[in-house]
């Protein structure tokens, strides 16, 4: 069935969702609801919306949207990755389904892919209206960017971000920076997965452009996906991982700092980028049963 175009605010920021409706829904129903949260820098068009879509088969209403700044959502500047503003997108797109005569919004969850999966966990730290919370090849973006850049260049990079902020302020241009910088042979096997998801026809998408403004760097910085993890028990929590993903420590970490009942489950053979769309079906039947009991 094909989704419903809804707009709903944040912070009076209009942003754009995608609805998804099972097609044996009867009016008058209050079904459970599920909001999915995109990876950083992707678009709900993207492996979010394969989510939202498959989910919505099995029972569940469905909404995947485009945080501010990014996708056909509003907010400038543009393509700032901002995991805080990012939260607060995703409360609202709760209180959205939980304001839907169609949802019950005492049976409300979330699902994050990728950056959407730590920011799903931030999130339902903080709003006890998430019901379940579910993540897919889920990274902290705060320990991934601490990680993968070495720390005089992160130094240099907030730096620079605090001087463009000051820039942006006098009438000067917001500077960006690649999300999937040219890749080379000795590329990280993520960059190079990216690559071939987003910036060829097997997942790109005319909204999702590969940049994000430098001042991002100086909030990423900032940010923990887990500092409050244990709060999301008693309510239950799924991660699932690919066993050969290089983001798979993230998966692990959370699952150690979090309560119970809290699961790793784990695709064999599959690499972060796998999960997006080749393995969504084998991500989808345990997601199924998580949230039927969770919801």
């Amino acid at each position: 069935m094909a989704p419903i175009d809804v707009t709903f605010p944040s912070n009076n920021i209009k942003l754009a969702g995608h609805l998804y409706v099972p097609g044996s829904y009867k009016e008058g129903e209050s079904l459970p609801g599920i909001v999915v949260l995109h990876p950083g820098g992707g678009v709900k068009e993207q492996t979010s919306g394969t989510y939202a879509a498959e989910l919505s088969k099995h029972g569940f209403i469905t909404l995947a949207f485009d945080r501010r700044t990014q996708g056909a959502s509003e907010g400038t500047p543009r393509c700032v990755e901002d995991p805080y503003a990012a939260i607060e997108d995703a409360k609202s797109a709760v209180t959205y389904l939980a304001t839907s005569d169609k949802v019950d919004p005492k049976r409300i969850g979330i699902l994050g892919i990728c950056a959407g999966g730590g920011y799903a966990i931030a999130t339902a730290s903080a709003d006890a209206r998430v019901k379940a919370v579910a993540t897919v090849s889920m990274v902290d973006t705060g320990l991934l960017f601490a990680r993968s850049i070495p720390k005089e260049t992160l130094t240099s990079l907030v730096a620079q971000a605090g001087e463009n902020r000051t820039e942006y302020a006098k009438g000067a241009e917001v500077k960006y920076l690649p999300y999937i910088p040219p890749v080379e042979k000795d590329s990280p096997v993520l960059m190079k997965e990216a690559h071939d998801y987003y910036l060829t026809s097997r997942g790109s998408h005319s909204r999702s452009v590969n940049k994000f403004a430098l001042w991002s760097y100086d909030t990423l910085v900032a940010f923990d996906a887990f500092a409050r993890i244990e709060r999301i028990s008693p309510r239950p929590l799924l991660v699932i991982a690919g066993t050969d993903a290089d983001t798979i420590e993230h998966s692990r970490i959370a699952i150690a700092k979090a309560g119970k009942p809290s699961e790793l489950f784990t695709i064999a053979g599959a690499t972060h980028i796998d999960l997006y769309d080749r393995k969504v079906n084998d991500c989808v039947p345990k997601l199924t049963e998580f949230f039927k009991k969770s919801l």
